[in-house]
């Protein structure tokens, strides 16, 4: 494998034109962080005169005579916008003779003109797709009249703090000493160019020198991984996997972010045994002896790249889904409901089911998670905690996708783990506060789940949401005049106030017309009952003594079997009404049909 190695000045980039492929990654480096800490680095450098050494480039030369960027393209796509903006700013000043020339050199560094095609040639190329040509138009000073990416969003800002901050350094310095900066920045800024034969060599290069920091871009090294241990008859293969794998990415917003699916990849996949895979050994096990037999990579690397993208898949429909109700995936919105929309950790478990497991399959794995959640948030265990129990869990549901074997793994498994803590649930059950299922549409979700499951029993339709509806509290947040009636004081008073047994859900314009009823007079509660029984809501109109619908019906049979019927309100009528909905939890979230009581 021959290697050529050199060092070089941004200045020397002039004999260069670089292309970076479609398969990269798009420009990632924020402004606020890797661009100003760029600047910044080499600010400090100045006044050394010495060289200062930025890192290094992998190329390979293309057909066309240019060089591909294997690595390096963050920084180069930097040094760039960099001269872009100097360009730009020292354009708009009156430059002696001497500075004039350097302006010229900056400009040569970024685009020549091709006498025989009458074109600019640059001599960066974005060839990926969410760069549109950005580039190209701000090194040739043309109009962008194109749509905005991500990426391009990240260059736009990036060129505007280099802008300004060479403009800062004029208006501080002086245009003459500026000027001086700038040349150290074109003479003294130094990386090294790593020159392969072909690609198969740059990529090992790559893996090579960025093994030690795997843990920051395992992504990238995977990538680079696979194209390493495919002909070069199959590139385009693999590059159109990984675009999909960035799309699907993309989709779901994580793009930023790929080491979290990575992450749960793994786990879900291929990781044996207890101990849970951290970001920054991802990269390490992968290339370990198990890890290479596991996932048969060096073999297969086409048919594991297929694997990543179709897991990526479903990867990003989950996640989009948990964060927003989905109409294919309601059961897993269900979960971000109960376990909020930023939770992630259910994942490992529906990552798990095999490559081609159905929508129903997935639905029916989401909706026995939902439960769990329920019962864990309910008794305060932390969503992260239970990672544990989902890794090993999930090396049984592994490449399953029939609902009934689905069924009879929760059945070993998250049953018992739930019957276990039955107690528990219970002594949390009847002394939670609604607030502790904060936030609101956490709050609302619960109630309303509760809600339907009576409705069910009441052979009366279900509501498809809650959330327009607001939290009644029976005995008021908000007493008027600071009359706490048969309570001892406030403390005891707001003991009781936000209870779980002491609110219900409501009509915005019912819980308006309830205002009145603040006084806590002496009739306060049965005036309460007179608005309950217009509300929608059927756990709410039955707090109404007088609400009956026929004769042995559904619903009057719930109210007499539990003693649902409330003359006064009060701390024994509160946990009365508390248990009941606790018998209600009970039935609203079940594992696999099953009480986790019975």
């Amino acid at each position: 494998m021959e290697v050529k190695a050199e060092v070089l000045s941004i200045a020397k980039l002039s004999d260069y034109f670089f292309v970076v492929p479609d398969y990269q990654r798009e420009y990632v480096w924020k402004e606020d962080d890797e661009v100003e800490q760029f600047l910044q680095d080499i600010d400090n450098e100045v006044e050394s005169g010495q060289s200062y050494f930025i890192g290094s480039i992998i190329i390979v030369k293309n057909n066309n005579g240019k060089y591909d960027v294997i690595d390096g393209q963050q920084r180069l796509t930097t040094i760039v916008l960099s001269l872009c903006a100097i360009r730009d700013l020292l354009s708009q000043i009156e430059l002696n003779e001497s500075q004039d020339k350097i302006l010229s050199k900056i400009k040569s560094l970024l685009f020549e003109y091709d006498l025989e095609t009458g074109k600019d040639n640059v001599r960066l190329e974005l060839q990926y797709p969410e760069s549109k040509d950005f580039l190209d138009s701000l090194i040739t000073n043309t109009n962008f009249n194109e749509e905005t990416t991500p990426s391009i969003i990240r260059m736009q800002e990036a060129y505007k703090t280099i802008r300004t901050f060479y403009s800062d350094k004029i208006s501080t310095l002086g245009i003459d000493k500026t000027i001086e900066d700038i040349r150290y920045f074109l003479t003294k800024v130094e990386l090294v160019k790593i020159l392969s034969e072909n690609l198969s060599s740059a990529l090992k290069i790559f893996e090579t020198i960025n093994q030690r920091g795997a843990g920051l871009n395992a992504m990238d090294l995977i990538k680079n991984l696979l194209f390493s241990n495919v002909i070069e008859s199959k590139f385009d293969r693999i590059k159109d996997i990984w675009k999909k794998i960035g799309e699907n990415l993309h989709k779901c917003g994580e793009e930023n972010m790929p080491m979290r699916f990575l992450r749960y990849f793994f786990i879900a996949r291929y990781i044996v045994g207890t101990e849970i895979l951290r970001e920054d050994s991802i990269y390490k096990w992968l290339i370990s002896p198990e890890g290479k037999k596991a996932t048969s990579y060096e073999t297969k690397p086409i048919e594991f790249a297929k694997e990543l993208a179709t897991l990526s898949e479903r990867y990003s429909n989950l996640v989009c889904a948990t964060e927003e109700y989905s109409s294919n995936y309601p059961n897993i919105s269900h979960i971000g409901l109960v376990n909020k929309v930023k939770s992630r950790q259910h994942l490992i478990l529906l990552l798990a089911l095999h490559q081609n497991a159905g929508q129903n399959a997935l639905e029916y794995l989401a909706k026995q998670i939902e439960s769990f959640f329920f019962y864990t948030v309910t008794m305060h265990i932390q969503a992260k905690s239970n990672e544990g129990q989902f890794v090993r869990w999930a090396q049984k549901l592994r490449n399953k996708y029939e609902i009934q074997d689905i069924a009879d793994i929760l059945d070993e498994t998250m049953l018992p783990y739930l019957k276990d803590k039955l107690v528990d649930f219970k002594t949390a059950f009847l002394n939670i506060n609604h607030y502790q299922y904060n936030p609101l549409y956490r709050q609302k979700y619960i109630l309303g789940k509760m809600e339907n499951t009576l409705a069910a029993k009441c052979n009366l339709p279900l509501k498809d949401s809650f959330y327009d509806y607001q939290i009644e509290h029976i005995l008021p947040q908000s007493p008027k005049d600071g009359n706490y009636i048969n309570y001892e004081d406030a403390t005891a008073y707001y003991t009781q106030v936000y209870r779980l047994g002491n609110v219900t859900l409501i009509e915005g314009t019912i819980n308006q017309a309830l205002n009145k009823c603040n006084d806590l007079s002496d009739n306060w509660f049965e005036k309460k009952q007179a608005e309950y029984c217009k509300s929608s809501i059927l756990i709410t109109q039955m707090l109404d003594d007088d609400f009956y619908i026929g004769v042995n019906t559904a619903i009057n049979r719930f109210k007499v079997n539990t003693g649902y019927s409330f003359s006064e309100w009060n701390s024994e009528t509160i946990s009365k009404r508390q248990s009941i909905l606790l018998e209600l939890a009970l039935d609203s979230w079940k594992i696999n049909n099953k009480r986790i009581d019975q």
